[in-house]
């Protein structure tokens, strides 16, 4: 009788050590497998790389005045310039006063020929002017008449291309490459500038 109620006795304690022991651990190593599952299936994301910059410069822009404003810039120290490249080709531009910018504008926009109007980025203002810039209008005849009735001359951007060299590990992140740009669109004689090779 007393070897029956022992067994009885043994038996509710292993089913109380399995009702309380049982939950703590399934419940307490779940988040840790949760997470390890989730850290797995993390990827990364790669931040893309930037080879070079394509950067244009006001016409007259000499590659001594090219080399004195990149060096006084963030610029990584291992660069090579390609001064007036012929990678890409330059644009025309024209810089126009910031008061007769509407009035140019306007011209653009009258007789019965219609003339293509040229760009005005807001990012291309310097000072009291803003630069327009086109790849095609410039050879318009009536375009030209409109520029010589503004007594506005024409002419090229200087392009250069900065390189960080051939290697990937020269390379710099995007994030960096755009805190460079922003800095040297402050320049007054540089125009525009451009991310050459973006890798990523």
């Amino acid at each position: 009788m007393k070897k029956s109620i022992y067994k009885i006795l043994f038996v509710i304690a292993i089913i109380i050590f399995l009702i309380i022991v049982v939950p703590l651990v399934l419940f307490t190593s779940s988040p840790n497998v949760g997470s390890k599952m989730s850290v797995d299936n993390e990827t990364p994301v790669k931040e893309q790389q930037i080879a070079g910059l394509f950067i244009e410069f006001e016409n007259g822009t000499t590659e001594q005045e090219v080399k004195t404003i990149l060096e006084n810039s963030n610029i990584p120290a291992n660069y090579s310039i390609d001064y007036n490249t012929d990678i890409s080709s330059g644009r025309y531009y024209a810089k126009v006063d910031q008061d007769k910018k509407t009035a140019v504008v306007d011209e653009f926009k009258k007789g019965e020929k219609k003339i293509p109007e040229p760009e005005f980025p807001p990012d291309i203002k310097k000072g009291d002017y803003y630069i327009i810039v086109s790849e095609q209008g410039f050879e318009d005849e009536n375009f030209l008449k409109v520029m010589e009735r503004n007594n506005l001359r024409v002419k090229m951007t200087v392009i250069c291309y900065i390189s960080f060299g051939n290697e990937p590990k020269n390379w710099i992140p995007e994030s960096k490459a755009v805190k460079i740009k922003n800095e040297l669109d402050k320049n007054e004689k540089i125009f525009i500038v451009n991310f050459g090779g973006v890798v990523g």
